[in-house]
């Protein structure tokens, strides 16, 4: 399976550079622009997925709308399991402040989403994916912990939480096998 996992478009949250986690916010003008130019890029790219998916936030589900315009698709299905990291009494803070020490390897607080819990469900998610749409060409639009869990799935000792940088509307091509995931491209708009 090749899973195309798009972060959604900016939020106020994303430019104030504070943590939204599961604070459910909408899209701001320049993230729905965003939004659109990933879609226009992935249509004259001639790109195309055989399903779109989404995270249930308003924020996922509104990329994946526009995407789903400029491609013809509509959204197949909502997946929970692809929601964003409950980043708990964290949410609303800078991230410049809090997430060097929040996502260190075995940092752990109640309410918070450790990196291990994170990881797992994760992991666990892309499997079952993977039973259900093997050899196909999958859109997801999730959030930034859910793209940058997958890249430290894929390898740990050169990803992480904070060094590598995933956009608003940036796309990371992954080939998934059982229990195997490899990166193949990250497009940056």
């Amino acid at each position: 399976m090749i899973l195309a996992m798009v972060r959604h478009g900016e939020t106020d949250y994303n430019k104030q550079r504070l943590i939204q986690g599961r604070i459910d916010n909408v899209l701001n003008e320049n993230g729905k622009n965003q939004a659109h130019t990933l879609g226009t890029y992935l249509k004259e790219n001639n790109e195309t997925f055989d399903v779109l998916m989404t995270s249930p936030m308003l924020r996922a589900k509104e990329t994946a709308q526009i995407l789903g315009s400029h491609l013809n698709m509509t959204i197949t299905s909502e997946h929970v399991a692809f929601i964003e990291r409950d980043f708990g009494p964290f949410e609303g803070k800078s991230v410049a402040d809090t997430l060097p020490f929040i996502t260190k390897h075995d940092f752990k607080t109640k309410g918070y989403e450790d990196n291990e819990a994170l990881l797992k469900r994760l992991s666990d998610a892309v499997n079952d994916l993977y039973k259900t749409h093997q050899g196909k060409k999958v859109l997801l639009v999730v959030h930034a912990h859910v793209i940058k869990s997958l890249l430290i799935l894929a390898d740990f000792e050169k990803y992480d939480y904070i060094t590598h940088y995933v956009g608003n509307s940036s796309i990371v091509y992954f080939d998934v096998k059982p229990d195997q995931i490899s990166v193949l491209n990250q497009i940056d708009l």
